[in-house]
């Protein structure tokens, strides 16, 4: 659900807040001194019109900031005895596997009551399964629990919730072992009791009531008996279930759900009911209902396997030809995702969006919830449909493998929708989502306090930014198999942080805990300090580079790619330099002297600050090496000696340099001396077929002592200059001597076979000076010994 909504849909913010804020009071009055009080709030009609102080964000994260510190003080817990305690760091051990849930509920509008039916289907996931727990608040009256296994059915009491939760406990009669299947049949009613978001909100617009449901993170037990992490617990949204929803309602109203329409029914009294079914997994929190006067089209998705219904219900007051053309935005997001993301995840039944009381929206799995026609949450709601309900966050410390990814759905969609000026406009959304504070971490902690599961700034905009970097560092290609490799691993599941950061690490072919362990689990992000200078290094022009990372102490540093645009007489170059340390040092070949530089222009890395400053020298580096990285020389043409070029006048001292061949250490020499930027290394012998690799590094340094930055990344081919960026690294190559004529290949078949052994032999029987293999000027027992070294080591 999205943070950052529009005037508009902050107005209908205020009123959630309001719902949340008239709660405490509201318990000890009259249904009707209830109803009268909670119209007053919620009548949205004159909430249209209603003053608002503006205010950053007003997604779920706004609503918990308002209406939380609003009753209760930052930081603190629930009301009705649902306060934190420290619950959540308990461990969770899920005993049973939810199946599928048949919900039967009828609702009243006129006094706010509730009541219904839910019977689950449930598999034991162990041995000697003795109780079951379910969730239901505490208000509700439960008439009847019923347990059907396969002996049997028999009627159980469960208990009342204890102090902080929801949790209702149920003794079976007869244990369930692992595999085996029971139905637990709850019937219940009572008043209903909005908590969260709004978890069962009663209301009018235009004049007309609405009843409609927001249950996450863990309020479903507000509306609905149902399997459940408690209250303020982290939860297990892994367990997913097939779902049935019959919602009874007076006849006036539609009442829209997850999945497919099943049927209409007319009932006595003025009454309907409508039938819904999915048969796709979904988590608890995602079941929904909404129920008022809709008017209702749909759209076709027409994609390559066929036709797929859009279905839209809006309230009529606000049924008009803009926001019906706002809301079918949807259709062409559909196909900008579908390359990117996979064909929706729920094709075989629907998308859905309806108009509801949140000023936001909620991503209920097969119809999102809105109430605003803003194209960013359109996009937002849309891409949770892939991230958040075809993979749900296991728990709701992994909140952000949600929100973050639904957060960078919007800006993949600008990048993609027909007309995109695309990475301008990716950028420019990006820009539009950094958070106002880097602080926090984007993995949540405390789940204790949904003000923080829901925060705008790190739950959303810095995990969206991790999204953001994370296609930065491992480029477009492996960005997208990353995600292809969560669908596949995570589909229709619930997915943990770990478990993300394991199939990005495998889709990407290398270990991504670098990127991962500052960006998700510590606080913060980088300020980068960079000063530059022209230089010129053996006739041609370089850029001298020094960046710095100078955000606070308690803040890790971060390993990232990062751009680096130089202008040039030439024109523009751009270069990707690796960044790791606190201080690294650059040397960038360009075309000519440059005039202008400037760090991450696009802005990929979410960052506290660029400041440019005056270039600091840092280490020598190696600028150009003869023989080059794996360079290959005729026999009769192998090296006397190598030659090196540094940025800077250097030191060499004894063991500057070394060179190792096929027959081990070769024998060099050079002139120690002052410091010059021109190193020559004699090599004392010929240099026989083979490859050869030579160091440098041990004691070359610049006069005032700063050592070497030698590193080559592939010692067969570079690249240079040398170096990572910090002072004290080897520099490391090789280049190779071929061989001559293969002499013991007779037969010219290419190879030292059994025939030219013999080829030979007949020819030093016979004396012919072919056979003076050895040179010696003459045929002898020598030749054959010679000969058959040759022969034995092949060609």
């Amino acid at each position: 659900m999205l943070a950052i909504l529009p005037p508009r849909a902050r107005v209908a913010c205020a009123a959630v807040v309001g719902a949340l804020l008239f709660a405490p009071f509201a318990a000890g009055q009259s249904a009707a001194g209830q109803e009268r009080a909670r119209r007053s709030l919620l009548d949205f009609d004159q909430l249209e019109h209603a003053e608002y102080d503006e205010h950053v964000g007003c997604g779920k994260a706004c609503v918990y900031r308002q209406a939380w510190e609003a009753r209760f003080g930052e930081g603190r817990g629930g009301e009705d005895g649902e306060g934190a305690g420290d619950a959540w760091m308990r461990g969770i051990v899920d005993t049973t596997d939810l199946i599928h849930c048949d919900l039967s509920l009828e609702i009243f509008p006129s006094n706010e009551n509730i009541s219904g039916t839910n019977v689950m289907l449930i598999e034991s996931l162990v041995d000697g399964l003795s109780s079951f727990t379910f969730r239901l608040r505490s208000q509700f009256v439960i008439s009847n629990c019923t347990v059907t296994d396969s002996v049997g059915s028999y009627t159980v009491t469960p208990t009342s919730p204890p102090a902080n939760s929801y949790g209702r406990t149920i003794t079976l009669q007869r244990a369930v072992n692992a595999g085996q299947q029971f139905t637990v049949s709850i019937t219940y009613s009572g008043l209903a009791v909005s908590r969260g978001f709004g978890s069962i909100t009663f209301g009018t617009q235009g004049g007309n009531p609405i009843v409609s449901t927001l249950s996450e993170p863990y309020f479903a037990a507000t509306w609905w008996p149902c399997k459940d992490g408690d209250f303020q617990q982290p939860g297990n949204n892994g367990d997913k279930f097939t779902m049935t929803m019959a919602i009874t309602a007076p006849a006036a109203l539609r009442a829209v759900s997850n999945g497919l329409l099943q049927g209409i029914d007319v009932l006595p009294s003025s009454r309907r009911r409508h039938r819904w079914a999915t048969n796709y997994p979904m988590s608890t929190y995602l079941a929904a209902f909404s129920a008022t006067n809709y008017n209702t089209w749909t759209v076709d998705y027409v994609h390559p396997e066929g036709v797929m219904p859009v279905e839209f219900n809006i309230y009529p007051n606000s049924d008009t030809p803009a926001n019906r053309a706002a809301w079918e935005l949807c259709v062409p997001m559909l196909h900008a995702f579908r390359p990117i993301f996979g064909e929706y995840p729920f094709i075989d039944e629907k998308y859905g969006i309806y108009q509801f009381p949140f000023g936001g929206g909620m991503e209920h799995q097969t119809n999102s919830g809105q109430g605003t026609f803003n194209e960013g949450v359109t996009a937002h709601e849309l891409g949770h449909q892939w991230w958040g309900d075809m993979i749900t966050c296991t728990t709701w410390h992994d909140i952000w493998l949600n929100e973050g990814f639904a957060t960078y759905s919007e800006a993949l969609w600008f990048e993609r929708k027909p007309g995109s000026s695309g990475l301008p406009a990716l950028h420019a959304h990006m820009a539009s989502r950094r958070p106002g504070s880097v602080n926090g971490t984007v993995y949540c902690f405390n789940v204790s306090d949904p003000n923080r599961i829901f925060s705008s700034d790190f739950s959303y905009r810095k995990a969206g930014w991790v999204l953001h970097m994370l296609r930065k560092a491992v480029g477009d290609d492996t960005f997208f198999a990353i995600l292809a490799e969560h669908r596949a691993r995570h589909a229709y599941r619930g997915a943990t942080t770990a478990q993300f950061i394991d199939a990005a690490s495998d889709a990407a072919g290398q270990d991504l805990s670098w990127f991962f362990d500052p960006w998700l689990f510590q606080p913060g992000a980088p300020a980068y300090e960079f000063g530059w200078q022209n230089a010129t290094i053996g006739g041609s022009p370089y850029v001298r580079l020094r960046i710095r990372q100078t955000q606070s102490a308690s803040y890790p540093i971060y390993t990232m790619p990062i751009d680096v645009r130089v202008t040039t007489g030439a024109g523009v170059e751009t270069f990707t330099v690796h960044n790791s340390a606190a201080e690294q040092h650059y040397l960038l070949p360009v075309s000519a002297s440059a005039s202008a530089l400037s760090l991450d222009p696009e802005d990929w890395i979410l960052n506290t600050g660029k400041t440019q400053t005056t270039y600091a020298a840092g280490p020598p580096k190696i600028v150009s090496i003869s023989p080059a990285p794996g360079q290959e020389f005729a026999h009769d043409a192998a090296p006397t000696q190598v030659t090196l070029l540094f940025s800077d006048g250097v030191l060499a001292g004894a063991n500057a340099f070394a060179m190792d061949g096929p027959g081990g250490s070769v024998s060099i020499s050079f002139a120690q001396g002052s410091a010059v930027s021109t190193r020559t290394v004699t090599i004392n012998s010929p240099l026989t077929p083979g490859t050869y690799t030579v160091t440098a590094g041990n004691s070359i340094s610049l006069p005032a002592g700063t050592l070497l930055d030698g590193e080559i990344d592939d010692p067969m081919s570079g690249p240079l200059p040398t170096g990572d960026g910090l002072a004290g690294g080897n520099a490391v190559w090789s280049f190779v001597v071929l061989g001559g004529p293969c002499t013991v290949d007779l037969n010219d078949s290419g190879d030292a076979d059994v025939e030219d052994l013999f080829l030979f032999l007949a020819l030093w029987f016979a004396a012919d000076e072919a056979a003076d293999f050895d040179g010696e000027n003459g045929v002898g027992v020598s030749d054959i010994f010679a000969f058959l070294a040759a022969w034995f080591a092949g060609c």
